[in-house]
């Protein structure tokens, strides 16, 4: 299983591939650079599998989630629901 990191996807899909960082503030301002100020998108900390039958493959199952939040593009933090 790999470590925790970040995920960033858009609103309306099931995967986050808007970006993938170490941290929860750098997975924002990544994903934030690919929308428009007001847009909203997901973000997400997981552990993926590093199972072999994965290894080159398009999608990786997250085995663990946690912190899932929406977040606005361009507002700042108010008590931990929206971020630029």
């Amino acid at each position: 299983m790999t470590p925790w990191t970040w995920h960033a996807g858009n609103l309306d899909d099931d995967v986050y591939d808007l970006a993938e960082e170490p941290t929860r503030q750098r997975v924002i301002e990544v994903a934030s650079l690919y929308l428009a100020e007001g847009d909203q998108f997901r973000i997400i900390e997981a552990r993926s599998s590093t199972d072999a039958k994965y290894e080159g493959a398009d999608f990786v199952p997250f085995l663990r989630t946690r912190n899932a939040e929406i977040i606005t593009v361009g507002l700042k933090d108010n008590g931990g629901n929206n971020d630029s």
